[in-house]
């Protein structure tokens, strides 16, 4: 069984739970709630937690998680057109809509690491010299003249490829050859045949990579190994402003399911759990050992708390100016994230 075929048996799960629920307690249907993504990973676990431990359940949400396999530009594209409600996925791909269209919103942080890990052939790796030594100088130029397989136009992966060319000094369009080439199982087949050199995405995708086909970690991007990338806003719930002024208490009671995820994923008592369930829901085709350290990995990226600040929205503007000839300068920053969704955190 593929691992869409999985992401769309658990969104038919959640619908056939949401039913049982209903026959049992005579209420009326769950308000369903169209989630567009770009891929199947770890970037986006809290939906996943969110959807296995019954928190979308009980704020009487049937979520319904589609993979839009051509990248963020087209998911946030969906969500602004009315397609879908909300779109999880890189806050700079949200951010670039909203400098063109004013009812784009970011609604909440996801992900505070920019954890599209990056991984090289290790025979590549070899003939340009890396070891586990190298410098970033030294691991960034090693990617001049490599084929750099990345899941979608306009998506994160994408983004971060173009911004590691632009910081080596390298002109994306000529000195490297950026691949589209879809989720996580496009990825490593076309890595393990040689077809791409470098690919960017996250975990456990890097780690069976790495594990399976030799392949050597340029970037471990999970844990800050780029430093000015470290502590960046990188997966977001954004959607649109008409959806969030049609729907207020449907969006907050999304929210607080996510928020509760979040929480979770850190709860020693919990963690365990929903990384279990999450495997089995999303990701029984990887390795269950190696999903349980790539896990362990990747749970600091996310935050307790999906609030965002403006100094987060700030330094995606920076970002996306590295290697953006587009301007931002009539960006209206401050409408175009918001916490209105977020119940303050206890500490």
């Amino acid at each position: 069984m593929t691992l869409l075929e999985k992401f769309g048996r658990s969104a038919v799960r959640v619908a056939a739970a949401g039913a049982l629920a209903l026959a049992a307690g005579g209420a009326m249907a769950a308000d369903r709630i169209n989630f567009a993504m770009p891929s199947v990973g770890m970037l986006y676990l809290p939906v996943y937690v969110a959807d296995t431990m019954g928190y979308f359940a009980d704020e009487d949400i049937d979520a319904n998680l589609q993979v839009f396999k051509a990248g963020g530009g087209t998911s946030m594209a969906a969500v602004l057109g009315g397609d879908m409600d909300v779109y999880i996925g890189s806050a700079s791909a949200a951010l670039r809509a909203a400098s063109q269209d004013t009812n784009a919103v970011i609604a909440g942080a996801l992900m505070t690491q920019y954890a599209s890990n990056v991984v090289m052939r290790g025979a590549y790796a070899a003939e340009k010299g890396l070891t586990e030594e190298s410098t970033i100088e030294e691991r960034l130029a090693a990617l001049e003249g490599a084929r750099i397989g990345v899941t979608g136009a306009g998506s994160g992966t994408h983004q971060l490829a173009l911004y590691m060319l632009t910081e080596a000094g390298l002109d994306p369009e000529r000195d490297a050859t950026v691949v589209f080439v879809g989720g996580s199982r496009e990825i490593l087949a076309a890595f393990s045949r040689d077809r791409i050199d470098v690919f960017t995405l996250s975990n456990p995708t890097s780690d069976t990579a790495i594990a399976d086909y030799n392949g050597f970690l340029l970037f471990n991007t999970a844990a800050g190994a780029l430093p000015e990338l470290d502590g960046h806003l990188y997966i977001s719930v954004n959607t649109r402003r008409a959806w969030l002024d049609e729907n207020p208490e449907l969006a907050k009671r999304m929210m607080s399911a996510i928020q509760r995820a979040q929480q979770a994923m850190h709860d020693p008592d919990l963690t365990i759990e929903a990384r279990d369930k999450v495997h089995a829901a999303y990701f029984e085709n990887f390795d269950k050992a190696l999903f349980d350290r790539a896990w362990t990995s990747v749970v600091p990226a996310y935050p307790t708390s999906p609030a965002i600040s403006r100094e987060q929205m700030e330094r995606v503007v920076t970002f996306l100016e590295t290697f953006s000839d587009r301007s931002f300068e009539g960006l209206d920053l401050d409408a175009a994230f918001t916490n209105e969704l977020i119940e303050p955190v206890s500490n």
